[in-house]
């Protein structure tokens, strides 16, 4: 009678213990980054042909192109609660690389191009819900100007449309990509003596940035200005073979045309475009523009640069069961300005995440961890009073 009486309030424990509302998954994805001139990590449409890289801008880029890296990978576990669809909370640190890249160019004007990136998203923890996405707009840079709803965005210097359709719910949030380095694009400054210019193309320093694209609303893009420094010369110690990479790149160049190793003077730079609001002088800059993610439609153009123009088509979509697990794809959108002293260049940004969610881990609540006990130890009793009792 007594088990009896302890069963009955194992039971009664189980019956009334609160539910657990948090649901684990466990995720395996990947990140695409095409933020601006380039995916992050460095890919391109194909590989080297006769020293050139074709530069492709059009259509569906966002599994990108595996040369020389691929698309941010993700893994981890993340939380999802609700049902139909359920909320997704994605816990920061769950997309981490540190992708290195360095390409060896024609040799004939431009000699190389080398990225060093860590990756480390989401820049913040994120959540994404029913409701949370930005929903159906179209947003064009200038305001002066209408925004069209057809043909070609308007021109000038802030060509540009960026169009969200929402996906079902209005699916969303913010979530955005955390990265540092930068990459480096490097040319022929003089060929006798065999000198070379470096030129800074992306830079996010050695703290997490976010890019602009994964957060923001129709009626307030995120913004983000990116500032970088004026390049620098060196001249090599040993100049590499067409399609090779330097390997010594030797001294500085200084404002005297000598060499920091046995000159004297500053170091050459290349003119700056200004100096920032935090006093660095720069010789490059970029504004960008961004929106959060949605597991809808996002179409991103422009007109005006980066080869001619940009039309990127990135959908996303929701595949998963009412309480989570499943598959599900969020992609997001913006227009970066790229100032030199050459001009201003447009260029069409988008992310697409993908990730792939196990059957949600059951978790027990402190109630119900005690009844498991409980019945752990009834158990065992009554198993050693069976074998006790003749």
């Amino acid at each position: 009678m007594k088990a009896l009486a302890a069963t009955a309030v194992v039971v009664a424990l189980f019956v009334h213990a609160p539910p657990a509302g948090a649901r684990k998954l466990q995720m395996s994805g990947t990140w695409a980054i095409r933020n601006g001139q380039l995916f992050i990590p460095l890919q391109f449409a194909t590989t080297l042909m006769g020293g050139q890289m074709t530069h492709k801008s059009m259509g569906d880029l966002s599994k990108g192109f595996g040369f020389p890296n691929g698309p941010v990978p993700g893994e981890g576990g993340v939380v999802a609660t609700g049902s139909g669809p359920a909320t997704l909370v994605v816990p920061q640190h769950r997309f981490r690389t540190s992708p290195f890249a360095g390409i060896p160019l024609n040799g004939i004007e431009l000699v190389q191009i080398t990225t060093m990136f860590v990756v480390d998203a989401p820049f913040q923890a994120a959540t994404l819900m029913a409701g949370g996405g930005p929903g159906s707009f179209q947003w064009c840079p200038n305001a002066v100007l209408s925004c069209p709803v057809a043909g070609p965005p308007n021109g000038g210097t802030r060509n540009g449309r960026v169009i969200y359709l929402a996906g079902a719910n209005q699916f969303g949030g913010t979530m955005q990509m955390g990265l540092a380095g930068g990459g480096i694009n490097s040319f022929i400054f003089n060929a006798v003596p065999f000198r070379v210019g470096h030129a800074y193309i992306i830079g996010f320093g050695p703290t997490l940035r976010a890019p602009a694209p994964g957060r923001g609303t129709p009626a307030n893009p995120w913004t983000r200005m990116n500032y970088l420094p004026p390049g620098v010369v060196t001249q090599p110690t040993m100049i590499p073979p067409p399609l090779e990479l330097i390997l010594h790149p030797g001294p500085k160049l200084t404002t005297m045309f000598g060499l920091t190793t046995t000159g004297t003077g500053p170091i050459f730079r290349f003119p700056a475009l200004g100096i920032s609001t935090m006093g660095m002088s720069f010789g490059l800059s970029t504004s960008e523009y961004g929106f959060a993610h949605t597991t809808g439609t996002v179409i991103v153009q422009q007109t005006a640069g980066s080869g001619g123009d940009d039309f990127f088509t990135v959908m996303g979509s929701d595949a998963r069961t009412p309480l989570g697990a499943g598959n599900i794809s969020t992609v997001a959108g913006g227009i970066a300005f790229r100032n030199t002293l050459g001009g201003q260049t447009p260029y069409a940004s988008f992310h697409k995440v993908w990730m792939s969610l196990g059957p949600p881990v059951p978790s027990l609540s402190p109630a119900g961890v005690a009844a498991a006990g409980a019945l752990m130890l009834l158990a065992v009793g009554y198993a050693l009073r069976r074998r006790i009792v003749p």
